[in-house]
């Protein structure tokens, strides 16, 4: 057996070095049809990660319990430095495979615990910039820095979305990882504006519908998300082909087979 790599998609040193374009009305199409295509891995995913979030809430916290005790400040912190990355980073992935046509199942999202400390660290440093940046606008602006605050939030959770991907797909260190990603988006601000508006516009669509419309949105929004990544980066396949011998040898039909998968490239710059 012999095994191929090849990259579809973009170039991710070509998009650093001479920029891209998104077709943002094609890019909304194809999400919606791979989303269509591909609805139950991901949705089940989700909705595992709804009742897991509520079972914990209601297992450490009950109703007596104030927000700012040091139990759910912990809990917080747990969750959100341990288990959110890898979590996310499964979810993202599932939008990356979908965009090159590999099919997919809810038990992805666990498949990036094993890089835990890579993805922990990355969020880390983000919550650190978003939270220094909160403080310093509370004081300086008083009540009108809580909005400015939210603003730069999204702008940073937009300008650092390929994080977790370059780390999972590319093999990128942390820093690196955000450092690719903060200049990757930059290179297109406007169209990620643009897309960051239309995500936060089909979320509070799924709010008004009690949250039953997030069952659609939030796939919806990672398939787009994983098709925005296929484009700028590219996707590492790798394709198994099964050679005359090996097919004799082990009785099977077709003189060669394939099958393809992410290959967990190295990126260096």
């Amino acid at each position: 057996m012999s095994s191929k790599y090849f990259v579809l998609g973009g170039d991710i040193k070509k998009s650093l070095a001479e920029g891209y374009h998104l077709d943002l009305k094609k890019l909304l199409s194809d999400g919606f049809k791979i989303t269509r295509k591909h609805f139950l891995p991901l949705v089940s995913a989700c909705l595992f990660i709804m009742l897991a979030s509520f079972s914990l809430l209601s297992l450490f916290i009950d109703t007596d319990t104030s927000l700012t005790d040091p139990k759910v400040i912990g809990l917080f912190f747990v969750f959100a430095l341990l288990i959110a990355p890898p979590i996310m980073t499964g979810l993202i992935m599932m939008g990356v495979h979908h965009s090159v046509g590999l099919k997919t199942n809810s038990f992805h999202l666990f498949h990036y615990f094993k890089i835990i400390l890579k993805l922990s660290l990355a969020a880390m440093m983000v919550n650190l910039m978003t939270n220094a940046v909160s403080m310093v606008f509370g004081q300086v602006f008083g009540s009108a820095g809580f909005v400015l605050s939210v603003l730069v939030l999204l702008y940073l959770k937009m300008s650092f979305c390929l994080v977790y991907p370059l780390i999972a797909e590319k093999k990128a260190s942390p820093v690196m990882a955000l450092k690719l990603s903060f200049k990757l988006v930059h290179k297109n601000i406007g169209q990620f504006t643009q897309l960051l508006v239309i995500f936060c516009v089909l979320f509070m669509f799924g709010l008004i519908t009690s949250g039953i419309g997030l069952l659609f949105v939030i796939p919806y929004c990672i398939n787009v998300l994983g098709i925005v990544y296929r484009q700028i980066c590219g996707v590492s396949i790798a394709v198994t082909e099964t050679n005359d011998d090996d097919s004799d040898s082990n009785g099977s039909g077709p003189d060669s087979g394939s099958d393809s998968g992410s290959r967990h490239g190295g990126f260096e710059a």
